[in-house]
């Protein structure tokens, strides 16, 4: 009887977690005008504006994760037009999805040079290739790109010991709205220069900016839109804490009655809706 329950469990969470991919790239396909975001995790952010379908940091693996992906990386090659990459980090240009977008799409992949040994041993080819380099903005399928510096953090707080200059943020100006995906990287006068940033993608975890700094960096943008990233995705422990715990919450609190209403905690799969 009790192996007769388990089998039932397994198969409901099986059947719930196929339902909820099929229903984020339902809401993908369907959706034909406006602008919309949504979260798969970690730093994974897909973007739909019109019939573009852009990604960041796409990391739609389940080794690791604490809930199975909200889409498949096989789903998402059907519509995906960019795929763009901060740094190469197995949770940021995972080889797993980065492979399957490689063989099932006609997608493009943005990238900072610090990138192109990890693309070249996954035998992307150069013609799909579009390298990008902080501070110098180009245009790529009629998206303003802006590449910033990221500069990359460590447990204890600290500089990481391999941080790359090579590595990006964006800058993405999407029908009229700006979005700023940072990457992995620690508050810089970069970030702080900007301007009319409508949506804003913030990491406050110890490697990253932590949670005063993402205070800061959200007063400073003053955005419409903000969204904390790069939580409550993976199993957290002892050794990946510094990176995989993320402070939504703490950062929250300490932010304005008027911002607190444009700061949205998404779960992975959840979408929300640019205007």
């Amino acid at each position: 009887m009790k192996r007769v329950i388990f089998l039932l469990l397994v198969i409901s969470i099986y059947y719930t977690g196929f339902s909820q991919n099929s229903k984020m790239i339902d809401q993908i396909r369907n959706q034909e005008s406006g602008t919309s975001v949504w979260w798969a995790g970690q730093d994974s952010w897909i973007i739909k504006s019109g019939n573009l379908v852009i990604a960041t940091d796409l990391f739609l693996g389940n080794d690791g994760r604490i809930a199975p992906s909200p889409v498949t990386p096989e789903e998402l090659a059907a519509v995906l037009d960019i795929s763009f990459v901060t740094h190469s980090h197995g949770d940021h240009f995972e080889e797993y999805t980065s492979r399957i977008l490689l063989e099932k799409s006609s997608c493009l992949f943005v990238m900072p040079e610090s990138c192109l040994p990890e693309a070249h041993r996954m035998k992307i080819p150069d013609s799909r290739i579009v390298v990008a380099s902080p501070r110098k903005p180009f245009e790529v399928k009629g998206i303003s790109v802006e590449p910033l510096r990221a500069i990359h953090g460590n447990s204890n707080f600290a500089i990481y010991y391999d941080a790359n200059l090579q590595d990006c943020g964006y800058l993405l100006t999407i029908n009229g709205k700006r979005f700023l995906q940072p990457g992995d990287t620690y508050l810089l006068e970069d970030h702080l220069f900007l301007k009319n940033v409508n949506v804003l993608f913030v990491s406050p975890t110890e490697h990253n900016m932590y949670i005063d700094p993402s205070v800061i960096l959200i007063n400073a943008l003053d955005p419409d839109y903000i969204f904390p990233q790069h939580h409550s995705t993976v199993a957290v422990n002892a050794e990946n804490r510094f990176w995989a715990k993320g402070y939504p919450d703490e950062v929250m609190i300490r932010l304005s009655g008027a911002l607190k209403e444009r700061y949205h905690i998404l779960k992975p799969g959840d979408k929300m809706e640019i205007r």
